[in-house]
């Protein structure tokens, strides 16, 4: 799988590997000290991601141990922010629990040539059949064996997101990010490491004592949810807790919530997408669908800029909307569980029916080819408005 992934994304995964390192030499991060820190952590990963990366540093002709450095160390170069929200099966029109996530992050000087647009790391889907472990669809970027949103075919869905904490905003002034001394977890790795439980608690659990003995290289949230329970792990370097959902909805923008007392006050965008994401969930609960989901993903309130749901920005640096996940779970059989991904800015590529697909878990190999080669994403990924969504918006 990881040869077939390699060869596939050979040239993505060469870019954004390249981009990786020159992001690591801006954040004054040695590629040597990157490759024995990678080395070190490839010993907290099961065998199963391991030789993963290992096929896909052959598939694509590349160093193993840059491609490990790369998924391992991620999280400390780029991560990624996000708004998620979810409701319980009381909260929803059918009964049946529902997930967002959408998928935010920063650009890069080094992001350019036929790889990237406007600065940004193209996203692709990725389906991984299920064989000792369970099957995965979801999101994530070409050479990474981490998922930044998906589901799997037991009926789990995932999410994560940075959350801008007093202590990280002074790391980051000081340039002290050091994986070296950190020997740090990244959160992508461990939301796909969580997809390999049955339930949304056992996902959490399990994560959440990986947090409690070594953090991940930024504080953060990862969103479990399942048809029965939610579970948000809140985890900065020397805390972690749990939020249990069963009734209800909940939601995060990159702020903790139980952990609220290390937000960065200064964070004013996520102040402003958790109160309105709340607002949109308390004002339809009982009466929550996918295309009320998929609405909110488009939400400009507060904008369009940095403080609304959808992302926008004048500049490759801040952080801005780049796809988006919407899941349906099924109970009774989660194999008929179903999803809905839009690959680009959400408020153009739901707009746009070659923008999204809708999926079944019980078939998640069937990929659109353009999603999974990321040419969807770079035809709807825009800050300007794009002209083919607007079109089909007005015919509609």
């Amino acid at each position: 799988m990881g040869k077939a992934h390699g060869r596939r994304w050979r040239r993505v995964v060469r870019a954004n590997l390249a981009n990786f390192e020159a992001g690591c030499r801006a954040a004054g991060l040695a590629q040597a000290a990157m490759v024995e820190s990678a080395r070190r952590m490839a010993q907290d990963y099961s065998d199963g991601i391991l030789e993963e990366i290992r096929g896909i540093a052959a598939g694509a002709e590349v160093g193993l141990e840059r491609l490990l450095a790369f998924n391992l160390c991620h999280g400390a170069v780029f991560s990624d922010e996000c708004t998620v929200l979810f409701a319980m099966s009381d909260a929803t029109a059918a009964g049946k629990v529902l997930f967002l996530k959408n998928s935010d992050k920063i650009g890069g000087a080094s992001m350019v040539g036929e790889n990237f647009y406007e600065h940004k790391e193209i996203n692709v889907v990725v389906a991984i059949p299920a064989g000792d472990e369970p099957g995965v669809i979801g999101v994530t970027a070409a050479g990474s064996t981490g998922i930044k949103m998906g589901v799997n075919t037991l009926g789990v869905a995932v999410g994560t997101n940075i959350v801008r904490t007093t202590e990280l905003r002074e790391r980051t002034l000081d340039h002290k990010i050091d994986t070296t001394e950190l020997r740090a977890l990244d959160r992508i790795q461990l939301a796909r490491e969580g997809l390999q439980k049955v339930s949304a608690f056992d996902a959490a659990t399990s994560i959440a004592g990986r947090l409690a003995q070594q953090p991940a290289a930024t504080p953060g949230n990862i969103e479990f949810v399942d048809s029965r329970t939610g579970v948000i792990v809140e985890g900065s370097y020397g805390c972690v807790a749990l939020h249990v959902v069963q009734t209800g909805a909940a939601s995060r923008a990159n702020a903790f919530v139980a952990l609220r007392d290390l937000n960065d006050p200064e964070d004013e965008s996520s102040r402003g997408r958790y109160a309105r994401a709340q607002e949109l969930l308390t004002e339809h609960r009982g009466s929550l669908t996918p295309e009320l989901l998929k609405q909110f993903s488009q939400d400009h309130s507060n904008g369009p800029g940095p403080n609304s749901i959808c992302r926008h920005g004048t500049h490759y640096e801040e952080e801005t909307s780049q796809s988006s996940m919407v899941i349906e779970l099924d109970r009774e059989d989660p194999g008929q569980t179903r999803f809905w991904i839009a690959m680009g800015k959400p408020c153009h590529a739901w707009r746009h029916a070659d923008g999204n697909y809708e999926g079944l878990v019980a078939h998640l190999e069937q990929v659109p080819p353009g999603f999974a080669s990321g040419e969807t994403w770079q035809r709807f990924w825009s800050e300007e408005p794009n002209e083919e969504a607007e079109a089909a918006q007005v015919s509609t």
